[in-house]
C-alpha cells in the first residue's frame, strides 16, 4: 500500500480522531415512570424520553425490575435514596442487597459502610414522604 500511496494510485490515509466522552453507557432510572435507560454518564441532569422526569444514574449493574412490579421499584427507590448504588459485586466480599422492599430498612440500619453504598442519603425523595415511609417500616 505504501507504493500505491507514493505513486498516487491510493489516497493517503485519514488521521484518526480521539472520541470525547466516555465510551460505555450506564443504567439510568426513571422514579415517575419506572423505566430504565443506559446513557453515557454526564454531569448535567438526564431527562427521561418516556416522561420528562430525572433520570437518576444506578451504575453499570443495575437491572431494573418489570414496570408492573411497583414493590421492586419502591425497593428501589428507598435503596437509592439511602446511597446505594449498583456496581459490579465481583470487587467486593459484602452482603448482597435486599430482595424485597419490607427488607430494605433493617439493611439500611445494619450495613452504614456497605460498599455499594457510595452516596450520601437523597433527601429530595423524602419530600412526599415515600422514601422516609418505607425506610422506616
Amino acid at each position: 500500500m505504501a507504493l500505491r500511496r507514493d505513486t498516487g494510485n491510493r489516497a493517503p490515509a485519514a488521521p484518526k480522531v480521539a472520541k470525547s466522552g466516555a465510551s460505555y453507557l450506564v443504567a439510568h432510572a426513571c422514579f415517575d415512570c419506572c423505566k430504565s435507560f443506559k446513557v453515557a454518564p454526564r454531569d448535567e441532569s438526564v431527562v427521561c424520553a418516556n416522561c420528562g422526569g430525572e433520570l437518576h444514574q444506578m451504575g453499570r449493574s443495575f437491572k431494573a425490575p418489570p414496570v408492573k412490579d411497583t414493590e421492586q421499584w419502591a425497593k428501589v427507590r428507598a435503596l437509592y435514596s439511602a446511597g446505594f448504588r449498583f456496581s459490579s459485586y465481583r470487587s467486593h466480599s459484602c452482603a448482597p442487597l435486599p430482595e424485597k422492599l419490607s427488607q430494605v430498612a433493617a439493611f439500611v440500619a445494619e450495613h452504614p459502610d456497605h460498599p455499594m453504598r457510595v452516596a450520601a442519603p437523597n433527601s429530595s425523595f423524602e419530600a412526599d414522604g415515600f422514601a422516609a415511609a418505607q425506610l422506616q417500616r
